[in-house]
């Protein structure tokens, strides 16, 4: 095996434990081997959901049964620690079966009642079609001649005097950038101190480093600033930019790392909306890229194909016109997104764009979740403007007791539930609410009232749907709390415990459309004043 021969993909298809068969006579053929799969019938095989186990390691094959489920964050996620000249096989029901095939791994997105059986198997009908065109590996967009090796990398880090900001696709070694040249660094007596949205996602930056950088939660990394030659900041882009501006006034010297394209997420449009706002602190920061994969070659067939399956590279496109002309609203059915590949990459590259935590499991709700409902502004057939709405309560009285009572917690229903049960508001879960799950204006046409304008389009769409109230839950900032109010939504709940990664509470929403979500907005109010100190921004 060698980082410089292709990776290739083998698809097995008919009953599982057929598959499973073939699959074990083909791994005779390789030395280091992993199996996803909750089959008894192979015992060393590891879960889907314990797929991040392996991140750092190497694998000449990985066996990925899609049986046990098509975990498709997960496949994406694996597929990394495929060396070059190894295999990836996958193991599916027959092709002409599989759309129908009650995926275990629908219950990730969902909700109560609905079962596997509920789902239209769109996202897997657009996955096979992807599958059996011919494979035409695109040049890169960036010269690779242009872009550092990891050895370059590491040399800038350790001479850095300033802020660096080091972006990457998967697989290109940046956090073993960080971690060799943190590890160099505190061997020279410098105090090195690392960040990131979790302690787990910075695993391989410490499997790197011999000697370890001291660790803090961005929260507690800003409360306790200790003192630090050089701060590291990894997976940035899903960090809260104002806190990423505090580090900057706080620390001389930082290097801000980030994934452009991968399974947990995309920076891209973090990379441009943090390079402007750094510009105007920092003038002097410095841009690193890492275009090389090390463990594949470049043009890689197979991390084009799970591009291609997965859209892990699209981004939001380029629009033109004028748009004062006109601009018109549309409900898009999942249907349409699987006929037209190009109006679901204008919309996922929209939401990847603006939503750093845009994963391969949203593509698969997009396209499948039957409570799921995509509107859109547009212009010239060109998408400025996307919001995705969840169908939510409407429970009957019953079970909207037992979740007042901490008695049921059926799956999904995110608002119904919290105000039923966390904001102990009785019979809540009974009314009908469309959850704004998200919405995203085009960069290029923001600050122009699209958002707003889109929100009255869905006020209508909820009210013909007979929904009693629109609602919104996400992480509080005074900016959205501003946006949110203007759109006529009331503050009903503000969560508790901050999140360590963004330093803010969550916050729960709603705009009444019924004579009942009116009734439900007034018990809220009723709850008392909201503290001033859960919205500051400091």
């Amino acid at each position: 095996m060698s980082a410089d021969q292709p990776r290739q993909f083998l698809h097995l298809t008919g009953s599982q434990e057929d598959c499973l068969r073939a699959a074990q006579l083909k791994l005779s053929q390789y030395r280091v081997t992993l199996w996803i799969s909750n089959s008894s019938l192979i015992p060393e095989a590891l879960s889907a959901k314990k797929a991040r186990m392996v991140l750092g390691q190497e694998f000449d094959a990985v066996v990925f049964d899609a049986f046990s489920g098509l975990d498709v964050n997960a496949l994406a996620a694996v597929s990394g620690s495929l060396r070059g000249g190894g295999v990836l096989m996958l193991l599916s029901p027959p092709l002409e079966d599989w759309p129908r095939f009650p995926d275990p791994a629908y219950q990730r997105f969902l909700p109560y009642p609905f079962t596997p059986v509920s789902v239209q198997g769109l996202f897997l009908k657009r996955f096979l079609r992807v599958l059996a065109k011919p494979l035409t590996v695109k040049a890169p967009a960036v010269d690779v001649k242009l872009g550092l090796n990891q050895t370059q990398v590491i040399e800038r880090i350790i001479h850095c005097t300033t802020v660096l900001v080091l972006t990457a696709d998967r697989g290109r070694g940046k956090s073993a950038a960080l971690g060799l040249a943190a590890s160099h660094l505190i061997a020279q007596g410098q105090q090195v101190v690392l960040t990131a949205p979790s302690r787990a996602a910075v695993d391989s930056v410490f499997k790197h480093a011999k000697l370890a950088p001291r660790f803090y939660a961005p929260d507690d990394l800003l409360l306790t600033l200790p003192t630090a030659d050089l701060v590291l900041v990894d997976e940035a882009a899903a960090i809260p930019l104002n806190l990423l501006l505090k580090l900057v006034k706080a620390y001389p010297r930082l290097v801000f790392s980030t994934t452009l394209h991968g399974y947990e997420g995309s920076g891209r449009g973090f990379a441009l909306r943090f390079q402007q706002a750094l510009s105007e602190i920092v003038p002097t920061w410095q841009s690193l890229r890492l275009e090389q994969p090390m463990r594949w070659p470049q043009n890689d067939p197979l991390e084009a194909l799970l591009y291609r399956l997965l859209l892990l590279d699209v981004e939001a496109a380029e629009v033109q016109g004028d748009f004062q002309a006109k601009i018109q609203y549309r409900q898009i059915q999942q249907v349409q997104l699987f006929e037209d590949e190009s109006l679901l990459q204008q919309i996922f590259g929209l939401l990847v764009t603006a939503h750093y935590q845009t994963r391969p499991s949203d593509l698969q709700q997009i396209l499948d979740a039957p409570n799921v409902s995509i509107h859109v502004l547009e212009q010239n057939q060109q998408v400025l403007a996307v919001a995705l709405l969840s169908r939510e309560g409407g429970f009957d009285p019953d079970l909207s007791t037992a979740i007042y009572r901490g008695q049921r917690r059926p799956h999904g229903h995110l608002v119904p539930q919290t105000l039923t049960f966390h904001a102990q508001l009785a019979g809540a879960a009974e009314l009908v609410c469309e959850r704004i799950m998200r919405i995203a204006v085009h960069p290029s046409v923001q600050r122009q009232g699209l958002g707003h304008r889109l929100i009255t389009e869905l006020v209508t769409y909820a009210s013909a749907k007979a929904a009693d109230y629109l609602a919104v839950s996400y992480a509080l900032s005074p900016e959205l709390l501003h946006f949110w109010q203007a759109a006529g939504f009331s503050l009903a709940r503000i969560g508790h415990r901050k999140d360590t990664a963004s330093a803010s509470r969550s916050a729960v929403q709603i705009r009444a459309l019924s004579t009942a979500g009116a009734s439900l907005a007034e018990r809220v109010l009723m709850n008392g004043p909201i503290d001033p100190a859960c919205i500051s921004s400091d």
